[in-house]
């Protein structure tokens, strides 16, 4: 099989965007090939389909999880596609996402905002033997930590995959922020193809720290957070009415690298 496919640059967090139409049950297998390409150095996988609601575009993640990135990536994949030059905003479908979230897209400046879902809960929760927040996104599940980086990788993976499970959700996160230096490290597993990668950023993760940090700031109003990652910068608004979150946003610079062809 021949598949096409473009890379895709959302603060550090490489992307692959599959052109060639792909049975969904070969998507395990093809994005672990992919993966494997040391030269590409991506940390995840989508698989470009046709909408299946009122959305322009729509991305299936390899292991039908929800990401930001990979949705902002879309949007700005089919600004491209379509040879859309200046701001727009439209309708993008992702995989673990019921409704289309809107993107809007700057192609002269490469800044990409989405609408991000409001979190299902956020509950406390004892992680690496500290409190920590989990946030139950439609798709993904994050812990918000602000415990230091001084976590082992298979302490991560072990915690994560049971995260995952405790909580029936495709992907688990665990998001160490630390908020007075304005820094977050994001790791994410992925249940179906049992992958875990320290993040350049992840924008659901920094969906659910600026859940915390507006709910924790106990005013109404809109919260601004700019989280640095090791990849990038990721700008976050969330705004409180009555208490309640009404809406988060993220945005930052998104760009397209090279389309490849690879013959598996």
């Amino acid at each position: 099989m021949k598949l096409t496919f473009q890379l895709a640059d959302p603060a550090g967090n490489l992307t692959l965007l599959v052109r060639t139409p792909v049975p969904r049950e070969q998507y395990q297998d093809l994005a672990g090939r992919l993966l494997a390409i040391r030269e590409l150095k991506a940390q995840q996988v989508g698989f470009l389909v046709p909408p299946q609601g009122p959305g322009c575009i729509r991305l299936e993640m390899m292991g039908g999880e929800f990401c930001g990135n990979a949705l902002r990536s879309a949007g700005l994949f089919y600004a491209a596609d379509q040879g859309i030059r200046r701001a727009r905003k439209f309708p993008v479908e992702i995989s673990g996402c019921d409704e289309p979230l809107t993107v809007q897209v700057n192609p002269l400046t490469s800044q990409v905002t989405a609408e991000m879902p409001i979190p299902r809960e956020i509950v406390k929760h004892d992680l690496f033997g500290t409190p920590a927040r989990v946030v139950r996104l439609p798709g993904i599940v994050h812990a918000v930590s602000q415990k230091r980086e001084d976590v082992g990788e298979e302490e991560v993976r072990a915690a994560l995959k049971e995260l995952a499970a405790d909580f029936d959700s495709p992907a688990a996160g665990v998001m160490f922020w630390q908020s007075r230096a304005g820094t977050m490290r994001p790791a994410v597993y992925v249940r179906d193809t049992d992958s875990l990668y320290f993040e350049g950023s992840c924008a659901s993760g920094s969906t659910a720290v600026a859940a915390c940090h507006a709910l924790g700031a106990g005013r109404d109003g809109v919260h601004k957070l700019d989280l640095r990652q090791p990849g990038g910068t990721i700008q976050t608004t969330a705004a409180v009415r009555s208490g309640r979150l009404e809406s988060i946003t993220i945005g930052g610079t998104v760009t397209l690298g090279p389309v490849y062809e690879v013959e598996f």
